[in-house]
């Protein structure tokens, strides 16, 4: 009996990468690069990815047996849905295996510019104790505003309830039960901006979503506002960030996020005492790798022995399948 080839073409944990190689029914590699090579692609049957792997109508033509793709992650913009179900190329995610370390990173940046953690931690390491420069804001008795109250958004937003904060949230496709169940007051993407203190967005890239954050939003938001950036860079124009800031409009950001990755050196976020950067860590931790990996493998193996499939994409999800990116 033919073998199910699959191609594994990033970084995976070994358990995960165990569960492959000793099925008998699969044929299993490793490539060496995120982007295999033609004679590799010419005979695959499944792929196992991550975002370094960019799935392109040019990527599939060159795997003319693929009949499944499964992404390790649970961002979806490195894969181009359109192309893929033009080819009846099954894709699916791990939408669960990074909820609770993005949420603890959005929490981590919260606290870091809320507090002025690191400006603190380079005046200590300067021999500077002036504390009277870090003076902060306590979190209590404010308002969090959480922009897609999703897996992730409804772990922050129990976070900050548990800080003794309001918490307000958009998400159109989330029906009330949701946000009563979330303990959190339904509002326009407009009103959250106007009246939290804190705002953390968690929604995918999609066409919707592309810029989502506009400059009146920003113009007429609480001017005392914490903006936090985990999902993907394109919610928001970083210039229009980088005028907000410099006009005042908000008080702080975090971006664990950018338009372009790595961030440019030459990016206007770089050197403000305001704002807080980290280089797209909200999946790495090590609980987070062994678990996507390990769900991709059982999605993949399932998929090759009984044509199961599991959070396919773009699959009935509204918020997916009215908005994916189109890359004409």
């Amino acid at each position: 009996m033919k073998r199910f080839n699959v191609i594994v073409t990033d970084r995976f944990d070994s358990e995960a990468l165990a569960v492959l190689k000793t099925d008998p029914k699969l044929q299993v590699i490793q490539s060496e690069t995120p982007t295999p090579t033609a004679e590799q692609l010419a005979n695959v049957d499944g792929l196992v990815i991550r975002s370094r792997t960019k799935i392109t109508p040019e990527f599939l033509s060159r795997a003319p047996h693929l009949k499944v793709i499964v992404t390790s992650t649970s961002g979806f913009d490195h894969v181009d849905l359109k192309a893929c179900e033009e080819r009846k190329v099954v894709v699916m995610y791990t939408p669960d295996a990074n909820a609770a370390s993005a949420a603890e990173l959005t929490w981590g940046l919260v606290l870091a510019v809320s507090r002025k953690i690191a400006d603190g931690h380079r005046a200590v390491k300067a021999g500077d104790w002036k504390r009277e420069t870090l003076i902060g804001r306590q979190l209590s008795g404010r308002t969090y505003g959480v922009v897609g109250l999703g897996r992730i958004g409804s772990r922050v937003a129990k976070v900050a309830r548990a800080f003794g904060m309001r918490v307000v949230g958009f998400d159109p496709y989330k029906d009330e039960s949701h946000f009563e169940a979330a303990e959190c007051e339904r509002m326009s993407l407009d009103e959250v901006f106007k009246i939290a203190d804190v705002v953390s967005c968690h929604v995918p890239s999609t066409n919707e979503t592309f810029h989502m954050i506009r400059r009146l939003t920003l113009n007429e938001a609480n001017r005392d506002l914490i903006l936090i950036n985990t999902s993907r860079g394109a919610v928001i124009e970083e210039h229009i960030l980088c005028e907000a800031l410099d006009n005042r409009w908000i008080a702080g950001a975090a971006v664990d996020v950018f338009e372009k990755e790595p961030v440019p050196r030459e990016s206007k976020l770089i050197g403000r005492s305001n704002v807080v950067l980290t280089p797209h860590i909200g999946a790495t931790t090590s609980e987070a790798f062994r678990a996507s990996s390990m769900e991709a493998a059982l999605k993949v193996r399932s998929f090759a022995e009984r044509g199961e499939i599991k959070d396919q994409l773009p699959g009935d999800q509204a918020w997916i399948k009215g908005g994916f990116i189109h890359r004409d």
